[in-house]
């Protein structure tokens, strides 16, 4: 995962909904699940997912060990849509409705953004975080971001895999040997995958890097 950009977050619960950016998916297995922007009644699914993460993950996720507030959590399915976004895999409906992993960004300056992206442990290596960043990178495209950036645990090779995969430049940061500074530019360019998988209904191959 890519760090703090989950915890820089307005309540904009009022905002329209960009219902136009839902779209439907089909994993490898079969699994049906759904991509879509985060929603203000998403808080019950979000504490869960963050609740069922491994100790690993959730380290990786945060960038440490510690517990978001309910706060905080609050904070991450009410957005301000226009400076930042994030868009979450979810399955199942009504009571059965699960989270399955989100990516976001939040912009940091006028044309550049903080991202970050994480998938439940179960869910790891079935393309659910390459279709995530995937989204990420269109939207920021679309919105005009001209630079996504973050930062991983330089012993997360799962998540440097998926950055590779996507096109991400990766470089040790000055400050801390044991975090990698990650970047793209979306507006300049978006990969093949991203450009192949923007049709509404597609399957997700199997074999795609997990992004704890």
């Amino acid at each position: 995962m890519m760090a703090t950009a989950a915890h820089q977050i307005g309540a904009h619960a009022s905002q329209r909904y960009p219902a136009h950016l839902v779209a439907s998916r089909r994993l490898a297995d079969g699994t049906a699940i759904v991509i879509r922007p985060i929603h203000p009644e998403d808080d019950a699914i979000e504490k869960a997912f963050i609740g069922g993460l491994s100790s690993d993950t959730r380290y990786n996720r945060l960038l440490g060990a510690r517990k978001l507030t309910p706060e905080e959590i609050r904070r991450l399915t009410r957005i301000d849509y226009e400076q930042e976004m994030a868009f979450v895999a979810v399955t199942g409906k009504g009571a059965q409705l699960r989270l399955l992993g989100v990516a976001r960004y939040v912009r940091d300056a006028d044309a550049a953004a903080e991202f970050a992206v994480v998938v439940a442990d179960a869910w790891q290596r079935k393309g659910i975080g390459t279709v995530l960043l995937n989204a990420l990178l269109r939207h920021a495209h679309a919105a005009g971001i001209v630079r996504l950036h973050g930062i991983t645990f330089a012993a997360n090779q799962a998540m440097q895999q998926l950055a590779r995969k996507l096109g991400f430049a990766q470089t040790p940061d000055p400050r801390d040997a044991t975090v990698r500074q990650v970047e793209k530019f979306p507006a300049h360019a978006v990969s093949p995958a991203a450009r192949h998988s923007s049709a509404r209904h597609q399957d997700i191959a199997a074999n795609d890097a997990t992004c704890a």
